[in-house]
């Protein structure tokens, strides 16, 4: 196929040269038959200057003959040298027009050509066939070479055309400004001045077709210019594609595998960013929850410890209560303090007829301040199971993304191109990623655990609290029944 193609190419293009041959042959003709036409035009000038010379003697001679026609002369004279010039320049008008249409005619032609060339081959944009990628961008460029060196050519001979229509029209414009001259210095009579007027509507009828062939030939050129300057960046397309295709066969294939590797490396590369945010995550809270735990645990000393106070302590203990009830204040947030006496300082009278009528209980007794610190106990515990009720959501999310993430390494971990295209080295890291991140999940799991238990654990301690209340404010029990029923109900919620 690529021979047959290549040998119908070479017909085209021996075609093509013969054609340009024909081209250059008229143009040379064209050329010598503006030469011959230019010469014919210098030896009418010549012999014009020698009639004129002659006309101006004769006058001279004959001037006292006849002094009536001497004005008459000179512009009679004068109008058959412009008839005369108008007479050539129409004959070159219709050799203009005969070439311009050989022109046209060429060009149809040659957009015919094009047409089946672009139906043949395809666009200069489009992408080139699979059979053709070494022939027809070579034969296309020649083709478009030799097409951009006949559009020069008719440039060319266009422009010089256009500075010869332009140079005769400056000289019918210097013999019409001659003629005004002539009409206004010399009087004529009523015969010659309809003759001259005559003459005159002629020269300008002659001048503006003239123009409007100039015009037509500067547009034409303009065309002509346009289609160059798209035959060149047709030109150029083909010379990069040509220059391109050569090079993108040889590495096509190579570039679709490097592109596949280095796209799976940038999403392992974001797989390990995300591991590495997910552990930093973890070690966070991690620390949250120990600092909660350790929050837990000493709220249960100090509510232990409140709860086996008696009021036959001595005052240096009723003094460390104080000093941890105001440490546990200045722990508290700003806005929330304890309201109300601490020690009854304030208390009406009702109240201290019933401190009265039971001796066993004073005034420092660890009583006031277990009921104000029930209320802070219970705020505490109420943030505490908030904040890991949040944390708890936290971690849900945290494993919810680290098992896409697993999943997603399993489908690669599972493809065997993927690593059929690394090292050894590299193997053994996403290995090790991927057991990292099994890990990362197992403990995120368990710290779940963990804190579900511990907010179970601050769910259980509600009711207790409560029941201190209820024995504190509405019984009259010793301590020692009181201790005694806590401790029972809260051996019965944890078994």
């Amino acid at each position: 196929v690529a021979k047959d193609v290549s040998v119908r190419l070479h017909n085209e293009l021996e075609n093509v040269e013969e054609k340009r041959a024909r081209t250059d042959e008229e143009n040379e003709r064209l050329r010598q038959q503006l030469i011959e036409v230019e010469t014919t035009k210098q030896a009418l000038q010549n012999e014009l200057d020698k009639t004129k010379e002659l006309s101006l003697k004769r006058r001279g001679k004959e001037l006292p003959k006849s002094e009536k026609r001497t004005p008459q002369t000179p512009t009679e004279e004068e109008t058959e040298d412009l008839k005369c010039q108008l007479a050539f320049i129409k004959e070159e008008a219709v050799l203009m027009r005969k070439k311009m249409a050989k022109i046209d005619k060429e060009k149809d032609r040659l957009e015919h050509e094009l047409q089946k060339y672009r139906s043949f081959y395809g666009d200069v944009d489009s992408p080139l066939p699979k059979g053709e990628a070494g022939g027809p961008a070579t034969t296309r460029e020649s083709e478009l070479k030799l097409r951009l060196r006949l559009v020069e050519e008719e440039a060319n001979i266009l422009g010089r055309k256009i500075v010869e229509l332009e140079v005769e029209n400056r000289g019918l414009k210097a013999e019409m400004d001659d003629l005004r001259e002539n009409e206004l210095t010399g009087g004529s009579n009523d015969a010659s001045s309809r003759e001259q007027s005559e003459a005159l509507s002629e020269l300008r009828q002659q001048l503006q077709l003239v123009e409007d062939e100039a015009e037509l030939l500067r547009r034409n050129l303009a065309d002509v210019e346009e289609q160059n300057s798209k035959l060149t960046t047709e030109l150029n397309k083909l010379k990069y594609k040509a220059a391109g295709s050569h090079e993108g066969s040889r590495y096509n294939s190579n570039a679709v595998d490097c592109a596949k590797v280095e796209a799976l490396q940038e999403e392992l590369k974001s797989a390990r960013i995300q591991i590495n945010e997910l552990s930093g995550k973890v070690m966070q809270l991690q620390y949250e929850n120990r600092v909660l735990l350790s929050n837990m645990q000493r709220y249960d000393l100090a509510s232990h410890f409140g709860i086996r106070s008696s009021p036959r302590d001595s005052d240096a203990e009723s003094d460390c209560g104080r000093r941890e009830s105001e440490e546990d204040l200045s722990r508290l947030p700003p806005h929330r303090k304890r309201e109300g006496p601490v020690g009854g300082e304030s208390d009406s009278d009702e109240v201290r007829n019933i401190r009265c009528l039971t001796p066993t209980r004073s005034l420092y007794t660890p009583e006031g301040r277990f009921l104000s610190r029930s209320f802070r106990d219970r705020q505490h515990m109420m943030d505490i199971r908030i904040e890991a009720e949040r944390l708890s959501r936290t971690i849900d999310r945290l494993i919810a993304d680290t098992s896409t993430i697993i999943a997603e390494a399993r489908v690669y971990f599972n493809n065997g191109e993927f690593f059929g295209r690394l090292d050894e080295e590299e193997e053994g890291g996403r290995i090790r990623e991927h057991e990292l991140l099994y890990r990362i999940n197992a403990q995120m799991k368990a710290f779940r655990k963990e804190l579900q238990n511990f907010i179970e654990r601050l769910e259980m301690f509600q009711p207790i609290i409560l029941l201190i209340l209820i024995l504190v404010l509405f019984s009259s029990l010793s301590y020692a029944t009181i201790f005694k029923l806590v401790f029972l109900f809260t051996l019965f919620f944890v078994l």
